[in-house]
């Protein structure tokens, strides 16, 4: 019966290639077409995916100094 669920990896590239690959650029085009409905939206989304990058690429390099030290 696990064989058949997926891992939670998986499950979270696909999440993260939908986002990417769909909704990001739906919500751009839309921002162009109806600025009052989706801009803020838009805008928000964009926010918070740069601070989740800067946070992931914060860890990296935490990850990367704690291995040096050993």
């Amino acid at each position: 019966m696990k064989k058949d669920l997926a891992s939670t990896s998986k499950l979270k590239k696909e999440g993260i290639a939908a986002i990417n690959n769909n909704l990001v650029g739906y919500m751009n085009t839309m921002a162009k077409v109806n600025p009052a409905t989706y801009e803020a939206t838009a805008k928000t989304m964009a926010e918070l995916i740069d601070k989740n990058n800067e946070l992931v690429k914060r860890r990296k390099k935490t990850k990367v100094a704690d291995s040096e030290l050993v």
